[in-house]
């Protein structure tokens, strides 16, 4: 059984798949209480579903490509669900902080967006992922390298971009041509 927010279609916004037809799957609870977290959804309201009732919902739309997100997904024992998920032609990404990787370890694909700087894995990710505003200490990870996809995604507003801080981040990629961007595509948009 997991707790889930809420269950919808869209395309991604972010990262790698950025512009591929996504369902979205938000788990409730996470381990953080980020000042900067974009999504409060995911400490209000939830319903209880077995992975059956979950595939009954997510079959009604005609993406392949499943991102469980939340909060924070890791913080339930996902490998289960995600074979569950694999085993019904679903291709799984997961979106985590990182807290407990190995319960999200058979996802097709992990965006790691670790929020604590000064200890970041090393390994368990398929992409990394930081949010970034021009106050932000870049120390640590300009000099990160890998051959895995780096991301640094400005700090935006709950509902839309914000330009400083995209500006900003444009700079720190050109200066910095091992890392990407991802800008949160949803939110220039106005889709979920």
């Amino acid at each position: 059984m997991l707790k889930v927010v809420e269950i919808f279609y869209s395309l991604q916004g972010e990262g790698i798949f950025t512009g591929v037809p996504s369902i979205f799957i938000r788990l409730h609870g996470c381990n953080l209480s980020c000042s900067f977290c974009d999504d409060a959804l995911h400490k209000g309201d939830y319903k209880t579903y077995n992975f059956e009732q979950i595939f009954n919902e997510i079959k009604k739309y005609p993406a392949k490509q499943i991102i469980i997100t939340g909060g924070e997904p890791s913080i339930y024992d996902l490998n289960e669900f995600i074979d569950f998920l694999q085993n019904r032609g679903y291709f799984v990404c997961i979106e985590s902080n990182g807290y407990k990787i190995k319960n999200i370890k058979k996802a097709n694909w992990i965006t790691y967006s670790p929020k604590d700087w000064e200890n970041i894995r090393k390994d368990g990710w398929s992409e990394l992922k930081f949010i970034v505003s021009k106050q932000s200490d870049l120390t640590k990870i300009v000099n990160i390298q890998s051959d895995k996809p780096i991301f640094v995604q400005p700090l935006n507003f709950f509902d839309k971009p914000d330009m400083e801080n995209l500006d900003f981040c444009i700079e720190l990629v050109k200066k910095y041509p091992h890392l990407k961007l991802s800008i949160q595509m949803h939110k220039f948009l106005g889709v979920r």
